[in-house]
């Protein structure tokens, strides 16, 4: 999927991504990542009730996209290498695991950002 616009809400966490027959798609931003001096975006898939209902049984998918481009002319790209893809879902693995486990010990703690 190639992405032609980029509309981002940044309160919501949604990226909407058109491809070249000019469908749309919403994803939700999941985390943008750096590694081995790339950086990537990791998207899940925001799909409606009755597409949620068909696949109960497969967990989510999430798509990795490099991103290329300079801050003004940012574009998500397609890793079509099947190496680096696997690289790269990897340590989108690792650092998310260290994400969530990064909250879930704040929550423990009980810091969540209050003042006890």
């Amino acid at each position: 999927m190639k992405e032609e616009r980029n509309d981002y809400n940044e309160e919501e966490n949604i990226v909407e991504l058109v491809d070249d027959d000019g469908n749309t798609f919403r994803f939700e931003h999941l985390m943008t990542f750096e590694y081995k001096g790339g950086w990537y975006c990791a998207l899940t898939e925001i799909k409606d009730a009755e597409e949620a209902d068909e696949g109960e049984d497969e967990g989510e998918e999430v798509a990795i996209y490099r991103i290329e481009g300079d801050e003004d002319d940012e574009r998500l790209v397609q890793i079509e290498d099947d190496d680096e893809l696997d690289e790269v879902f990897a340590e989108f693995c690792a650092q998310y695991e260290d994400f969530e486990d990064a909250d879930e010990a704040a929550e423990l703690d009980g810091a969540d950002g209050e003042d006890a």
